[in-house]
Protein backbone atom coordinates (compact mmCIF):
# COMPACT_ATOMS: atom_id res chain seq x y z
CA UNK A 1 0.00 0.00 0.00
CA UNK A 2 1.40 3.24 -1.08
CA UNK A 3 1.39 6.45 1.02
CA UNK A 4 0.11 9.51 -0.78
CA UNK A 5 0.06 11.52 2.70
CA UNK A 6 3.06 14.07 2.63
CA UNK A 7 3.40 14.30 6.18
CA UNK A 8 3.64 10.30 6.48
CA UNK A 9 6.14 10.47 3.52
CA UNK A 10 8.35 13.23 5.13
CA UNK A 11 7.69 11.55 8.43
CA UNK A 12 8.92 7.96 7.12
CA UNK A 13 11.47 9.37 5.20
CA UNK A 14 13.67 10.90 7.99
CA UNK A 15 13.45 7.78 10.27
CA UNK A 16 14.53 4.88 8.30
CA UNK A 17 13.80 2.37 11.09
CA UNK A 18 10.25 3.41 11.00
CA UNK A 19 10.22 3.05 7.26
CA UNK A 20 11.77 -0.59 7.51
CA UNK A 21 8.66 -1.41 9.98
CA UNK A 22 5.50 0.36 7.79
CA UNK A 23 7.68 -1.37 4.84
CA UNK A 24 7.35 -4.94 6.58
CA UNK A 25 3.29 -4.14 7.29
CA UNK A 26 2.76 -3.10 3.65
CA UNK A 27 3.49 0.10 3.44
CA UNK A 28 6.06 2.17 1.77
CA UNK A 29 6.81 5.62 -0.11
CA UNK A 30 6.16 5.91 -3.69
CA UNK A 31 9.37 6.07 -5.51
CA UNK A 32 8.56 9.73 -6.39
CA UNK A 33 7.71 10.02 -2.41
CA UNK A 34 11.14 9.06 -1.70
CA UNK A 35 13.03 11.18 -4.19
CA UNK A 36 11.35 14.27 -3.25
CA UNK A 37 12.05 13.52 0.74
CA UNK A 38 15.46 12.93 -0.46
CA UNK A 39 15.96 16.38 -1.33
CA UNK A 40 14.58 18.25 1.71
CA UNK A 41 17.51 20.12 2.84
CA UNK A 42 19.87 18.57 0.78
CA UNK A 43 21.92 21.80 0.56
CA UNK A 44 21.21 23.22 3.75
CA UNK A 45 23.18 26.65 3.58
CA UNK A 46 24.81 26.04 0.60
CA UNK A 47 24.14 28.53 -2.60
CA UNK A 48 23.24 27.78 -5.81
CA UNK A 49 23.13 29.86 -9.11
CA UNK A 50 19.04 29.41 -11.54
CA UNK A 51 19.99 29.89 -14.84
CA UNK A 52 17.92 31.17 -16.83
CA UNK A 53 18.47 31.84 -20.78
CA UNK A 54 18.16 35.27 -21.97
CA UNK A 55 20.64 37.18 -24.26
CA UNK A 56 22.99 38.33 -21.81
CA UNK A 57 23.75 34.80 -20.12
CA UNK A 58 27.30 34.17 -21.83
CA UNK A 59 28.73 30.12 -22.78
CA UNK A 60 32.31 31.21 -20.53
CA UNK A 61 30.53 32.01 -17.88
CA UNK A 62 28.69 28.62 -17.83
CA UNK A 63 31.98 27.22 -17.78
CA UNK A 64 33.20 29.24 -14.37
CA UNK A 65 30.34 27.93 -12.67
CA UNK A 66 31.07 24.20 -12.85
CA UNK A 67 31.74 23.48 -9.25
CA UNK A 68 28.78 25.87 -8.37
CA UNK A 69 24.95 23.82 -8.17
CA UNK A 70 23.40 25.22 -10.65
CA UNK A 71 19.59 25.31 -12.06
CA UNK A 72 19.18 24.64 -15.46
CA UNK A 73 15.99 25.02 -17.56
CA UNK A 74 14.19 24.96 -21.37
CA UNK A 75 17.01 25.00 -24.43
CA UNK A 76 19.96 25.32 -21.67
CA UNK A 77 21.41 22.28 -23.59
CA UNK A 78 21.50 23.99 -26.49
CA UNK A 79 24.89 25.25 -25.08
CA UNK A 80 25.92 22.23 -23.77
CA UNK A 81 28.33 21.78 -27.22
CA UNK A 82 30.47 24.61 -26.17
CA UNK A 83 30.74 23.99 -22.63
CA UNK A 84 31.64 21.26 -19.83
CA UNK A 85 29.17 23.15 -17.70
CA UNK A 86 26.52 20.76 -16.86
CA UNK A 87 23.44 21.90 -14.27
CA UNK A 88 22.94 19.39 -11.74
CA UNK A 89 19.22 19.89 -11.58
CA UNK A 90 16.53 20.86 -14.50
CA UNK A 91 13.04 21.87 -15.13
CA UNK A 92 10.56 22.73 -17.85
CA UNK A 93 7.03 23.93 -17.48
CA UNK A 94 5.62 25.31 -20.60
CA UNK A 95 3.74 23.06 -22.27
CA UNK A 96 4.65 23.82 -25.66
CA UNK A 97 8.52 23.95 -24.98
CA UNK A 98 8.06 20.56 -23.46
CA UNK A 99 6.06 19.15 -26.50
CA UNK A 100 8.79 20.63 -29.16
CA UNK A 101 11.55 19.60 -27.14
CA UNK A 102 10.94 16.25 -25.63
CA UNK A 103 13.16 13.92 -27.38
CA UNK A 104 15.89 16.76 -26.65
CA UNK A 105 14.74 16.23 -23.02
CA UNK A 106 14.99 13.15 -22.81
CA UNK A 107 17.95 12.55 -23.42
CA UNK A 108 19.06 15.17 -20.70
CA UNK A 109 21.62 13.32 -18.01
CA UNK A 110 20.67 15.26 -15.43
CA UNK A 111 18.19 15.31 -11.97
CA UNK A 112 14.60 16.12 -13.38
CA UNK A 113 12.41 17.78 -11.28
CA UNK A 114 9.21 18.84 -13.26
CA UNK A 115 5.67 19.84 -12.61
CA UNK A 116 3.20 17.65 -13.64
CA UNK A 117 1.38 19.95 -16.04
CA UNK A 118 4.14 18.74 -18.64
CA UNK A 119 3.91 14.97 -17.82
CA UNK A 120 1.42 14.20 -20.52
CA UNK A 121 4.75 14.62 -22.77
CA UNK A 122 6.81 12.28 -20.86
CA UNK A 123 4.67 9.52 -19.78
CA UNK A 124 7.22 6.63 -19.71
CA UNK A 125 10.01 8.32 -18.20
CA UNK A 126 11.46 7.04 -15.07
CA UNK A 127 14.28 9.57 -14.88
CA UNK A 128 12.08 12.44 -13.40
CA UNK A 129 11.04 13.83 -10.25
CA UNK A 130 7.23 14.80 -10.31
CA UNK A 131 5.53 17.78 -8.23
CA UNK A 132 2.07 18.39 -8.25
CA UNK A 133 1.20 21.71 -10.48
CA UNK A 134 -0.78 23.93 -8.22
CA UNK A 135 -4.21 25.26 -10.16
CA UNK A 136 -4.20 28.15 -7.98
CA UNK A 137 -1.40 29.81 -8.40
CA UNK A 138 -1.90 31.56 -5.67
CA UNK A 139 1.17 31.43 -3.28
CA UNK A 140 4.85 30.44 -2.93
CA UNK A 141 4.97 26.48 -1.95
CA UNK A 142 7.72 26.45 0.68
CA UNK A 143 6.65 21.79 0.57
CA UNK A 144 7.58 20.01 -2.62
CA UNK A 145 5.18 17.31 -1.62
CA UNK A 146 2.44 19.33 -1.88
CA UNK A 147 2.66 21.95 -4.73
CA UNK A 148 4.30 23.90 -7.18
CA UNK A 149 3.29 27.35 -8.20
CA UNK A 150 3.97 28.00 -11.96
CA UNK A 151 3.96 32.04 -11.14
CA UNK A 152 4.36 32.05 -14.99
CA UNK A 153 8.19 31.42 -15.61
CA UNK A 154 10.08 28.41 -14.75
CA UNK A 155 12.55 29.88 -12.85
CA UNK A 156 9.68 30.57 -10.28
CA UNK A 157 9.10 26.62 -9.37
CA UNK A 158 12.78 26.63 -9.30
CA UNK A 159 13.07 29.05 -6.62
CA UNK A 160 10.43 26.70 -4.66
CA UNK A 161 12.95 23.86 -5.46
CA UNK A 162 15.66 25.64 -3.84
CA UNK A 163 14.11 26.75 -0.93
CA UNK A 164 12.44 23.28 -0.21
CA UNK A 165 16.36 22.15 -0.50
CA UNK A 166 17.49 24.14 1.41
CA UNK A 167 19.86 27.17 -0.39
CA UNK A 168 20.82 29.76 2.14
CA UNK A 169 21.31 32.13 -1.22
CA UNK A 170 20.14 31.86 -4.76
CA UNK A 171 21.93 33.86 -7.51
CA UNK A 172 20.34 34.38 -10.39
CA UNK A 173 22.32 34.71 -13.72
CA UNK A 174 19.95 35.33 -17.69
CA UNK A 175 17.48 36.90 -16.47
CA UNK A 176 17.24 39.62 -18.61
CA UNK A 177 13.67 39.85 -17.85
CA UNK A 178 12.76 41.77 -21.21
CA UNK A 179 11.14 40.34 -24.62
CA UNK A 180 10.40 40.98 -27.89
CA UNK A 181 7.13 39.40 -29.18
CA UNK A 182 6.28 37.51 -32.35
CA UNK A 183 2.65 37.87 -33.70
CA UNK A 184 -0.17 36.14 -32.14
CA UNK A 185 -1.33 33.00 -34.21
CA UNK A 186 -4.92 33.72 -32.71
CA UNK A 187 -4.87 30.03 -30.61
CA UNK A 188 -4.53 29.82 -26.70
CA UNK A 189 -2.75 27.12 -25.07
CA UNK A 190 -2.55 26.18 -21.17
CA UNK A 191 -0.06 28.68 -20.55
CA UNK A 192 -1.62 31.75 -22.15
CA UNK A 193 -1.50 33.06 -25.88
CA UNK A 194 0.42 31.27 -29.15
CA UNK A 195 2.97 33.60 -30.47
CA UNK A 196 4.81 32.03 -33.56
CA UNK A 197 8.67 33.37 -33.51
CA UNK A 198 9.70 35.87 -36.90
CA UNK A 199 13.21 35.71 -35.40
CA UNK A 200 13.69 37.70 -32.40
CA UNK A 201 16.01 37.27 -30.84
CA UNK A 202 15.35 36.62 -26.74
CA UNK A 203 17.77 34.02 -25.82
CA UNK A 204 21.46 33.07 -25.59
CA UNK A 205 21.51 31.11 -28.46
CA UNK A 206 20.22 32.31 -32.02
CA UNK A 207 18.79 28.75 -32.56
CA UNK A 208 16.76 28.94 -29.60
CA UNK A 209 13.48 29.79 -31.74
CA UNK A 210 13.57 29.19 -34.93
CA UNK A 211 11.50 30.92 -37.30
CA UNK A 212 7.82 29.56 -37.02
CA UNK A 213 8.39 28.08 -33.58
CA UNK A 214 5.37 28.55 -31.36
CA UNK A 215 5.07 29.97 -28.06
CA UNK A 216 4.02 31.64 -25.05
CA UNK A 217 3.21 35.16 -24.10
CA UNK A 218 5.44 36.27 -21.78
CA UNK A 219 3.34 37.88 -18.54
CA UNK A 220 6.08 39.72 -17.21
CA UNK A 221 3.66 41.81 -15.45
CA UNK A 222 2.69 38.40 -13.41
CA UNK A 223 6.79 37.16 -12.78
CA UNK A 224 7.15 40.42 -11.18
CA UNK A 225 4.44 39.83 -8.94
CA UNK A 226 5.42 36.49 -7.81
CA UNK A 227 9.10 37.42 -7.54
CA UNK A 228 8.28 39.66 -4.76
CA UNK A 229 6.28 37.34 -3.17
CA UNK A 230 9.56 34.80 -3.26
CA UNK A 231 11.76 37.51 -1.94
CA UNK A 232 9.52 37.97 0.48
CA UNK A 233 9.73 34.13 1.48
CA UNK A 234 13.43 33.88 1.51
CA UNK A 235 13.90 36.93 3.59
CA UNK A 236 11.34 36.08 6.09
CA UNK A 237 13.64 32.57 6.31
CA UNK A 238 16.39 34.15 6.48
CA UNK A 239 17.78 33.96 3.19
CA UNK A 240 18.29 35.60 0.10
CA UNK A 241 17.51 35.73 -3.61
CA UNK A 242 20.25 38.24 -5.62
CA UNK A 243 20.60 39.01 -9.11
CA UNK A 244 23.96 38.57 -11.01
CA UNK A 245 22.43 38.38 -14.51
CA UNK A 246 24.35 40.66 -16.89
CA UNK A 247 21.76 42.73 -18.21
CA UNK A 248 18.66 43.17 -16.68
CA UNK A 249 15.13 45.00 -16.17
CA UNK A 250 14.17 43.30 -13.36
CA UNK A 251 14.61 45.54 -9.99
CA UNK A 252 13.42 42.93 -7.47
CA UNK A 253 16.25 41.27 -6.08
CA UNK A 254 19.85 42.75 -5.30
CA UNK A 255 21.95 43.21 -7.89
CA UNK A 256 25.36 41.76 -7.59
CA UNK A 257 28.04 41.62 -10.09
CA UNK A 258 29.00 38.31 -11.63
CA UNK A 259 32.43 38.67 -11.61
CA UNK A 260 32.16 39.99 -8.03
CA UNK A 261 30.98 36.84 -6.76
CA UNK A 262 32.78 34.07 -9.20
CA UNK A 263 36.23 34.56 -8.99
Amino acid sequence: MKLPIPFECRFLASHPSLARAAESMGFSLSDNDARIAALQNKHKGERCFIIATGPSLRVEDLDRLQKEVCFGCNKIFLAFERTNWRPMYYTVLDVLVAEINAQAIRALSVTKIFPTCVKEFFPEDKDIIWTNSSGSESQFSEDLFHQVVGGYTVIYPQMQMAFFMGFSEVILLGLDFSFQKSPSTGEFCRHGEVLQSTGEINHFDPRYRPVGEKWTTPRLDMQYGYFKIAKERFERAGRRIINASRQTALDVFERVPFDEIVK
